[in-house]
């Protein structure tokens, strides 16, 4: 059965794995670049001579991260590729052509036909899923916190890093098999998948800052965060800032500035809150909660997979 499964679906697979290929070829020659670019540089700080070397390889590094960003945005949509060519076929091609009465009139049961099918599958969903997040996690380590910053808060980073691209190829692959199962039919099922899967991956962007009650700190000008910066750093993925004065009373980022009647700035400067005795309140969640979240989302996708494939499984059921 596996090697059935492998003879039926081998040329979707070779050409997603090829494509991936590129990918991770790319972001590995990016990593290597930044690392040895910034290999001379990484111990100067604090009142050190730079030397004009370093100030070309952080131009360099800097142009290499920004295309790298773009390319990581595309990898978001290769999942897809294994949701419409991979899952959508899956079953509805069986279907489709009426050779799912062959199948099931064989020694092999439905059910076990039908686990060796998704479990092949979903295996090698699995491992180019985790593939790729390693790779994607250890070229942007490359890079160094003065360039990369943590993938918490970052939506196209976070869903390529860690382990969460393991659960994502899992995913697409049982949402095209569903899809397959309920439309019967191979092309509008790939067509339904294209349509669908964008809509669940934006579902997941807008619940992952609710996976947990964001914290809340206040700080003093030296800790402060300016305005209008990322809102992914060091301290974790920033939701949102304001500020408080000495009484207790809040304060927007334009009513905080306009009490420091500074013109060049429309936000507090550190030496103003703490001439002023003003703090600044954050609303975040912390970076040790990075790995938490990691574990929310594929937790989530894993739940929703096992839902598709008891819906695959009843449906199967149905046919003659």
């Amino acid at each position: 059965m596996i090697w059935l499964t492998w003879r039926q679906h081998r040329w979707q697979l070779i050409g997603i794995g090829a494509l991936l290929a590129v990918y991770w070829g790319y972001l590995l020659s990016a990593g290597v670049r930044a690392r040895d670019a910034l290999s001379g540089c990484a111990s100067l700080g604090g009142d050190a001579h730079v030397p004009p070397s370093c100030f070309e390889a952080s131009n360099t590094v800097d142009a290499t991260f920004n295309t790298m960003g773009e390319v990581v945005m595309f990898g978001n949509l290769l999942p897809l590729a294994m949701g419409m060519f991979v899952g959508a076929p899956l079953i509805s091609r069986e279907l489709e052509l009426g050779t799912y009465r062959l199948a099931f009139t064989q020694s092999v049961s439905r059910a076990r036909w039908l686990a060796v099918k998704l479990g092949a599958l979903a295996a090698a969903a699995a491992l180019l899923g985790a593939v790729t997040g390693a790779v994607v996690s250890w070229s942007r380590a490359g890079f160094g916190s003065m360039f990369a910053a943590a993938p918490f808060g970052d939506d196209v980073v976070f869903s390529q890093s860690g382990a969460v691209p393991a659960a994502t190829w899992v995913f697409v692959l049982l949402v095209g098999a569903a899809i397959g199962v309920l439309v019967r039919r191979t092309t509008m099922a790939m067509a339904v998948t294209l349509v669908v899967l964008p809509l669940a991956f934006a579902g997941l962007i807008l619940l992952r800052p609710h996976y947990m009650p964001p914290a809340e700190r206040l700080v003093d000008g030296g800790d402060m965060i300016q305005d209008g910066v990322s809102r992914n750093d060091s301290r974790g993925w920033i939701f949102s800032t304001s500020y408080v004065d000495s009484s207790g009373r809040k304060l927007t980022a334009d009513a905080a500035g306009a009490l420091c009647q500074d013109p060049a700035n429309t936000w507090p400067t550190a030496e103003c809150m703490d001439r002023l005795g003003l703090r600044q309140r954050i609303v975040y969640q912390p970076a040790d909660r990075y790995p938490w979240f990691q574990l929310i989302e594929i937790g989530l996708l894993l739940a929703a997979s096992g839902a598709l494939t008891v819906t695959i499984r009843r449906q199967l059921t149905r046919y003659p």
